[in-house]
């Protein structure tokens, strides 16, 4: 009788094993000997460009069939251009992914002519959130949101669809302030070095790429935070307040959540719609590893770059945190991201 017990329990465990080690075996099968692409919406010289140049060194071993990983710049339309891209013409087989850009529920939600939809990504995992924080100069007099309110302050931004921009637009529709909004500049490093002439009081960019270029003026008060575009004040900045704060009614408030939500999805790796189901756990069990890897900390420390991951389940819950929302809110947020877009904040 033992004998058979120990034999059906290793048939048991046996039948476990098998179908995990043939899926093993196809995504091997799959990869091995291919290059693969990590595609990006912005230039290799950001954040976006930093964390898919660092997955695509490490990645490769914790893929089953070691593939060649390499990262693909596709600028355009705000990060729009490379996202419509992974959505429709791209290909849809496993052998490319994209990091998210942070306003792909924004997006998807509010701009008619967006090519894409949060909704049918498949989220792979986040290296970490992205958290905008608008700085004021301390020789700007500027100590916070508030004192605009009394005086115009200009106020350096990407463009309108950009988080730059609607971070000094809500404060000018909600908060009753009056920054000159200022927009054009090619990037969160020109603006800042328009602070820096003297030619901005304020401007906005990455928490990350503010304790990266900025750590020195951050700590002497030479740059105050005066917003943070996040969905609730994150532990390091206390005292500065969240979009999520401002808002006087039910579409107002509901804007400002999904503005907020970019900064949790952050820079999330994404699978295309047409993913095959297997592959993409796959790539999971990968991002997971590779976050995990002494090589791969080592490498984001050197760069001195941070990590806050999460799986690919936990960002998808937070996407459809914002995209379930009740329509009537929604359609009440899209009519104030019109009035945002209008430009006349």
């Amino acid at each position: 009788m033992k004998i058979k017990l120990l034999s059906l329990a290793s048939v048991a465990a046996a039948a476990l094993v098998m179908p995990q080690s043939a899926n093993a075996d196809a995504v091997s099968d799959f990869y091995q000997g291919k290059t693969l692409k990590v595609v990006i919406g912005s230039s290799m010289g950001g954040a976006y460009g930093l964390y898919a140049q660092l997955l695509s060194r490490h990645v490769s071993k914790h893929l089953p069939g070691a593939p060649t990983v390499v990262p693909q710049s596709m600028p355009g339309s705000g990060g729009n251009k490379a996202m419509a891209y992974t959505t429709n013409a791209g290909p849809q087989d496993g052998s490319a992914v994209s990091i998210v850009m942070i306003h792909v529920v924004q997006d998807t939600l509010f701009n008619p002519k967006a090519r894409f939809d949060a909704r049918k990504y498949q989220y792979i995992g986040r290296f970490a959130d992205a958290v905008i924080v608008a700085a004021a100069s301390k020789v700007s007099g500027l100590k916070s949101w508030e004192d605009a309110k009394n005086k115009v302050y200009n106020y350096g931004s990407i463009g309108r669809s950009n988080v730059t921009y609607i971070a000094a637009a809500v404060m000018n529709m909600m908060g009753g302030t009056k920054f000159k909004i200022i927009s054009g500049y090619r990037g969160t490093k020109t603006s800042f070095l328009a602070l820096e002439r003297g030619e901005l009081d304020a401007a906005a960019t990455s928490w990350t790429t503010l304790n990266v270029r900025h750590a020195k003026e951050l700590k002497d008060g030479t740059l105050i935070p005066i917003i943070q575009l996040a969905e609730t004040r994150q532990p390091y900045l206390p005292n500065t307040p969240a979009i999520t704060e401002f808002g006087n009614n039910v579409g107002e408030k509901t804007f400002t959540k999904v503005v907020g939500v970019g900064s949790s999805i952050g820079r999330t790796l994404a699978g295309p719609p047409g993913m095959p189901k297997y592959l993409v756990t796959a790539w999971r069990k990968a991002f997971d590893a590779t976050m995990a890897d002494p090589d791969f900390q080592v490498d984001v420390a050197k760069r001195k770059s941070r990590l806050n991951p999460a799986t690919g389940a936990q960002v998808t819950k937070i996407v459809n945190s914002v995209l379930n929302l009740p329509k009537a809110d929604l359609d009440a947020a899209k009519e104030v991201y019109a009035i945002v877009k209008s430009g006349k904040f």
